[in-house]
C-alpha cells in the first residue's frame, strides 16, 4: 500500500492556505492596532481571539461536519464557506479605518477560518487509509512549514511594497487552494468508520 502523494498535496492545500495566514495576521495586524490602541495587554488579548474561536466553534463545525452528507461531502461544504468568507475578510483587514472597522474585519475573518479549519484537518483521514495516516500528516505538515516560510518571506517584501499586498497573497493562495480541493478530490458518500478493534489491530501492525 503507498500513498498518493497527489491526492495528499491536494488534501492539504486548505492547511497550507491557513498555514500562509496565520503568520502575516500574526505579525501585521498588531502593526494596524497600535495605530489604535496603546496598551501591548489589549492588543495581547485582541491577538488571541483566535484561539479563543478555535475553542469554541471549531468543535461545534468539526461535529457538523461529522452529521452532515451532502451531495458535496461531509467537509467540503464548510470548506466551501469558510476559505472564501476568510480570503474576503483577510483581505479587508488592510483597508481599515478605525479601529471597529479593523476589529469588524479581524472577527469575521476568524469566524470564517473557524468554519472550515476542523473540517479540513478531517478530510485526510477520511479519504487516506488507516496504515499511511502518519505518512500523510508529515507530508501536509510539511506543506504548513513551506506554506510559513513562504509567508514570513514573500510577505514581509510585498509588506514594504504596498502593506496590501501580503494579504491579496494569501487572499488568492486561499481561493485557489479551494478550488483545486473541489476540482480534484472528491469525498465518497459513505465514509467506513473503524471500529475499536480495527484501530487496535492497525495501531500493533504499525
Amino acid at each position: 500500500m503507498k500513498l498518493d502523494y497527489k491526492k495528499t498535496f491536494l488534501i492539504g492545500l486548505a492547511f497550507f492556505s491557513a498555514s500562509m495566514v496565520w503568520p502575516m495576521y500574526n505579525t501585521y495586524v498588531p502593526v494596524f492596532l497600535e495605530k489604535y490602541i496603546s496598551s501591548t495587554l489589549i492588543i495581547g488579548i485582541i491577538m488571541t481571539f483566535d484561539n479563543i474561536f478555535a475553542v469554541v466553534f471549531q468543535p461545534i463545525f468539526g461535529t457538523l461536519s461529522d452529521k452532515v452528507n451532502t451531495r458535496y461531502g461531509r467537509r467540503m461544504p464548510f470548506l466551501l464557506i469558510g476559505v472564501p468568507l476568510g480570503a474576503i475578510f483577510f483581505s479587508l483587514i488592510p483597508f481599515e479605518f478605525n479601529l471597529a472597522s479593523l476589529m469588524v474585519f479581524v472577527i469575521l475573518m476568524n469566524f470564517s477560518m473557524s468554519i472550515f479549519r476542523a473540517p479540513a484537518v478531517a478530510l485526510m483521514p477520511d479519504l487516506t487509509p488507516a496504515p499511511l495516516r502518519s505518512k500523510a500528516n508529515g507530508v501536509i505538515n510539511l506543506m504548513g512549514g513551506i506554506a510559513a516560510v513562504i509567508a514570513f518571506g514573500a510577505g514581509g517584501i510585498l509588506y514594504k511594497i504596498d502593506k496590501h499586498y501580503p494579504f491579496f497573497m494569501g487572499s488568492i493562495i486561499m481561493i485557489v487552494a479551494v478550488i483545486l480541493l473541489y476540482t480534484f478530490v472528491k469525498e465518497p458518500r459513505n465514509i467506513n468508520v473503524e471500529s475499536k478493534s480495527e484501530k487496535e489491530y492497525t495501531e500493533v501492525k504499525d
